[in-house]
This record gives C-alpha cells, structure tokens and sequence, in this order.
C-alpha cells in the first residue's frame, strides 16, 4: 500500500467540507481531480470510504476512524511546521556570548539591542570574561563565540580578526602633561607608569616600542582591568594607558584623555569552535556583528 500525501489532503477537506465541491473549492482545483483521487485512495487502501447517496457522500465508519489518524497526522505537520517557525524566528537554543570587560559596558548593549530589534524571541546570554580564559572557554565548547583581544594556537579555535580600537594615555587633569595634545614614549617615562598586566596585548605593545626606543618605563601599579587603571589615575595614583572604549565608560572629571604615539591599538577578534557547526542563531547574530561594524566604529574621545 503506498499512500500519497496529496490523497491524503483531499481526503481530509472532504471530511471537513462535506461535499466535493466545497473540498475543491477550499483546494482551489476542479472536482473531477478531487474525485479521481479519492477513488485512487479507496483503490489503495481497498475499502470504500463514501457512500454516495442522492444527499451527496456520507462518511463510513471506516472513513470516519482514518479521518481520526488523518487529524493526528496533520496536527504533528502542524506542530513541526510551528516548531521550523520558532526556529526560523530564533526562538529555540541559547546563545552564549563571552565578551572582555571593555566591550561589555557601552559597545555591547548597542550591537544587542538591534539584534533583538530583528530577533525579538532570540535567547541570548552574555558574559564577562578575560581573553584568555575566553579562548579556552570557546575551545572546551562552554561559550559559543568570544569577543575578546587575544590571539590563540588552540586548533579547535578559529579566530576572526574583526576591529582596532585606538589606545590613549589617560592623565590626571592636574598632571602637566595634560596640557599637550598628545602623549608620547618620552612623557611616559618622566612618570609613574599605572599599567596593564604584562601579558596585555597593550602592555607587550608598549613594551616592544620602549625597549627599541630604549627607554626605561617606571612600573610601580600594574593592573588587570582598564576600569581599575581609571580609577587609580583619577586617584593621582600615575598615568597609564587604556583604550578608547574603556575610557568612554570610566571618563570623568579627575582625568583627561590624549592620544598616543606611537600608534598603539587594541585588536578585536571574533572566536568561534572549530569542533562543532554553528548554529543559526550563532550565524545570524555574526552576520549581524559584521554588518553593523561599519557604524560601530569606537568614537575617540574628545
């Protein structure tokens, strides 16, 4: 017995038109095609499943008892075709974004909030990491993506170089270098040196620059977080170094930017498993990354 699915179909709007020429006329084709695949359909399965009567077709007892299978059938397509929509619409799964410190304040809530803008039911968890617990956590498959500053030799992680964001001094509003229009290897090293952890991919710039230069940087604080490097200069603790983003999130009164030469940078990278497949929200939240990049450049302080 080989039942099409089409059979099927004109059998069903028959039970629930009552006629054939309501159930042509809800398939929108011609009675004779409903008619002919309706005795196809008794033909297969051999037994009748109309009686025609000068009322018109009255439904048998065996009819009425595969109508009931029919429905069923029909109410998990249903249920599947929803479940595709809810995947289609992002509404199933759960995203887990690994994102450094830096980004997570400002820049980050601005890529989400278009995102959700074009996903309303997507399931999104984000999460605040350093880079190089990020790389790993990708790696071991417990994040999905990472947004963070680090390279890495991890062969089960791909890395996507997305951004450069520009790194300043940060001074003291009473510091007297405060009153150039911008910092340079020399002024860092007439001062007290608040730095980032050496293993920073800021630090080991600096670090690279100053020992061609040959000169020696005093560092008397050496921090892990940017938020923390603020913090300590607009105590009058010493300058230091940060990039664009983190000083738009701890700027205030008590410290001033200046651009620095030369030229360093904070280097953005996209990090994703190369263990699995990616999932569609996973694809449709990194087109939208890519697509926003354009307009999200960081702004440089004033």
């Amino acid at each position: 017995m080989k039942l099409t699915h089409r059979q099927v179909e004109f059998f069903k709007a028959v039970m629930e038109q009552g006629t054939i020429t309501g159930a042509a006329a809800s398939l929108r084709i011609s009675q004779p095609a409903v008619s002919k695949a309706l005795s196809a359909l008794e033909g297969e399965i051999g037994f009748p499943l109309f009686q025609r009567t000068q009322n018109g077709l009255v439904p048998t007892v065996e009819a009425r008892a595969f109508y009931t299978e029919v429905e069923r059938s029909f109410s998990g397509l249903r249920y599947l075709s929803s479940v595709a929509g809810d995947l289609m619409a992002l509404k199933h799964g759960r995203l887990v974004v690994g994102v450094i410190p830096a980004l997570s304040v400002r820049w980050l809530p601005s890529v989400v909030v278009r995102f959700i803008d074009r996903f309303p039911e997507a399931n999104l968890t984000f999460e605040a990491f350093s880079s190089p617990h990020m790389a790993q956590l990708v790696g071991q498959g417990r994040i999905d993506i990472g947004l963070c500053q680090t390279s890495t030799n991890d062969p089960a992680v791909v890395r996507t170089p997305l951004f450069d964001i520009e790194v300043g001094a940060v001074l003291p509003v009473g510091n007297r270098l405060a009153a150039k229009t911008q910092i340079g290897l020399e002024d860092l090293a007439s001062q007290t040196l608040i730095s980032l952890s050496r293993a920073d991919v800021i630090s080991r710039q600096v670090d690279g620059l100053s020992a061609d230069a040959g000169i020696n940087l005093l560092r008397r604080i050496e921090v892990s977080l940017g938020s923390t490097l603020c913090n300590l200069v607009a105590e009058g603790a010493g300058i230091g170094l940060v990039d664009a983003e983190t000083y738009h999130c701890c700027q205030g009164p008590a410290v001033v930017w200046r651009p620095f030469r030369p030229f360093v940078s904070m280097p953005i990278s996209l990090l994703q498993s190369q263990r699995r497949p990616p999932s569609r929200m996973e694809r449709e939240f990194i087109k939208h990354l890519c697509s926003i990049m354009p307009v999200m450049q960081i702004e440089q302080p004033d």
